[in-house]
């Protein structure tokens, strides 16, 4: 029961404190982001407060710990990027340059990707048939927020990131590490 109270007020404050304002300003990939981390977080209430059943496999749970290692890092050093490089207009996302360098040159939305390997990875240390749905829901939800994102940028930075896109995959981590 307590899963299911930590899931409404997730949502509750994505609602309000999220999606309500980037609807008004009509920020389409946000509406996207915000959708996949609210069904993230409700995976990770719904499955510490032991709503649903999952299944015991060590192996899988081992795995799923070791995939947020990767995630932290993309999700925090994106932010650090951006704050640092982008000459943010607000508090670090809205930035004014286009980022190319650090994790931004080895994927283009590092923080969707990250974001998508904690989502698996939270899948995998709490196996269960929701879990795989609500985790497959999110990771749509990063991959449409990324190619809405390509839209935006594509229109604020231009040719620049045309290049930038040609150069540096989505998401594709390992293509652009074999291309360095």
């Amino acid at each position: 029961m307590l899963g299911y109270i930590a899931c409404a007020v997730i949502w509750v404050i994505f609602v309000f404190m999220w999606l309500i304002p980037v609807i008004r300003k009509r920020i389409v990939y946000e509406i996207y982001e915000g959708f996949g981390l609210g069904g993230f977080f409700s995976l990770l209430a719904l499955n510490l407060g032991d709503s649903w059943t999952h299944y015991d496999i060590l192996a899988l749970k081992i795995i799923g710990f070791i995939l947020y290692l990767p995630a932290i890092f993309f999700v925090a050093v994106s932010f650090l990027n951006l704050r640092q490089k982008g000459k943010p207009e607000d508090a670090w996302e809205h930035t004014t340059v286009l980022v190319s360098s650090g994790v931004y040159g080895i994927v283009r939305h590092p923080m969707y990707f990250g974001t998508a390997v904690w989502t698996l990875g939270a899948m995998l240390v709490f196996p269960s048939i929701p879990s795989a749905l609500l985790g497959v829901v999110c990771l749509i939800c990063y991959f449409i927020a990324g190619k809405k994102e390509d839209d935006y940028n594509l229109e604020k930075f231009g040719l620049d990131y045309k290049e930038h896109m040609q150069k540096v995959p989505m998401i594709n981590v390992f293509r652009a590490i074999l291309r360095k």
